[in-house]
């Protein structure tokens, strides 16, 4: 009887020690994923990441992330009977800090929506964002809880909410994919649209949804482990849900991709609007050069650029210019317009070789005179007439040099551009320059 009764209490122990054991097993396993959350969500939320870095980024913590999000629930109702515990108070606070970092995407977010003609498209989004939104503050009202009581008491309210939370997960993964969407139009295109192809603008709506629909996803599987009917598809929703936002992070690769391909066309549209509302009358060359290539170069931030403006002369006596990946924009709203590009990423031009060859182009022709006296006369080459002696490696293709030209002097030319891009010389007769 003394040995059975032995035998009972060691098992008894052995048992404790395992649920103990497998708690902290747990407890390591969710503190684990909900780092690698905090993680996707400072990237997601960090500026100078462009969004294929911040998708690639996702890429690799995903998985660790939907892995913890159904054993998190079942951790926090575990506390139901005796109240939270100092592990799970630490990992309380692991996931508010989650949620801080993925809430600083949110403003950016919206003043983007903002931007947006949704009609009865907003209408259609704002009630299924509004829905997963009051679903997360439930979710997040119970997860804070303090108290047993609390928790089962917010657990309550969460799943009371199912029914109206329904599909909202599924409806937000459409409408992002343009597959039977409730909203009329693809999110995606909507958002390149109405911000003129904006990279960064568009990004932040990117990222808004992306921070939207991982919300859903958590309450979805959530919903599903609290249900004793539907904990067991945990596992097999979860991994659909993997596969569901991977083919997010390649729609939202490949809308970024046509934003960048876009840039060309875009940006002759955005020169020809600034010079439309700033003509030559109401602002200069100076202050027009400047703020065109501000504008520019904040919204291709991927590329250098150059932006030259100057008088509306006419006449390739006066000016020759040739470009890449901008636009010569001739006689516009009175005055002169070129506009080159380069990849930010595309190698610089040697500095020597281009002051070579600007020094180089033939803008007069020197006559030595001796009557009366001796003295050095400098007769007049035309624009053409100089352009024509260019090195072959400026006056065509564009590997080395974006741009090259010459411009009379009397017109008056303003230049500005990416740092040590730009070669310029003020010569006899003409502004000769070359931009790589």
């Amino acid at each position: 009887m003394k040995l059975l009764l032995l035998v009972l209490l060691c098992s008894t122990g052995l048992k404790s020690e395992d649920v103990k054991h497998k708690r902290t097993t747990t407890g390591v396993h969710i503190t684990n994923g909900i780092n690698v959350g905090k993680a996707l969500a400072s990237a997601l939320a960090d500026d100078n990441l462009d969004m294929p870095k911040k998708l690639a980024d996702m890429a690799k913590k995903i998985a660790p992330l939907l892995g913890v999000l159904g054993p998190f629930v079942s951790f926090v109702v575990g506390f139901i009977p005796k109240g939270p515990t100092k592990e799970f108070l630490a990992i309380q606070q692991l996931h508010k800090d989650m949620d801080t970092r993925f809430d600083q995407i949110n403003g950016k977010f919206h003043d983007v929506s903002k931007l947006i003609q949704w009609n009865t498209v907003r209408l259609q989004f704002s009630s299924v964002e509004q829905t997963i939104n009051n679903a997360y503050n439930r979710y997040t009202n119970m997860y804070k809880a303090t108290t047993s009581r609390t928790i089962a008491s917010e657990m309550h309210n969460f799943k009371n909410y199912r029914s109206k939370f329904g599909d909202s997960a599924l409806t937000l993964y459409n409408g992002i994919m343009g597959t039977n969407t409730v909203f009329g139009d693809e999110l995606l295109p909507a958002s390149m649209k109405f911000t003129d192809y904006n990279r960064k603008q568009c990004a932040r709506f990117m990222e808004g949804l992306l921070r939207l629909l991982l919300r859903a996803v958590e309450m979805d599987l959530a919903y599903l482990q609290l249900d004793s009917r539907t904990a067991a598809s945990v596992p097999s929703h979860t991994t659909e849900w993997k596969r569901k936002l991977d083919s997010v992070r390649s729609k939202m690769l490949h809308a970024d991709a046509t934003i960048v391909s876009k840039y060309h066309e875009q940006s002759g549209k955005d020169i020809d609007r600034y010079s439309t509302d700033h003509p030559a009358s109401h602002m200069s060359d100076h202050d027009f050069a400047n703020n065109m290539y501000q504008s520019l170069a904040t919204k291709y931030h991927w590329r250098d650029w150059m932006v030259i403006a100057y008088d509306d002369v006419s006449g390739d006596d006066k000016h020759y210019q040739r470009e890449c990946g901008g636009y010569l924009k001739f006689r516009s709203n009175g005055r002169n317009i070129v506009v080159a590009s380069i990849e930010k990423t595309h190698s610089h031009a040697s500095s020597t070789e281009a002051k070579s060859i600007i020094n180089s182009v033939h803008d007069n022709d020197a006559a030595h005179l001796h009557r009366p006296h001796d003295h050095v006369v400098h007769r007049f080459v035309d624009a053409r007439h100089a352009f024509d002696t260019f090195n072959s490696k400026a006056k065509s293709g564009c590997s080395t040099y974006a741009a090259a030209g010459v411009v009379d002097n009397k017109a008056n030319p303003s230049y500005k551009a990416a740092a040590n891009r730009l070669y310029l010389k003020h010569a006899y007769y003409h502004y000769i320059h070359v931009f790589g």
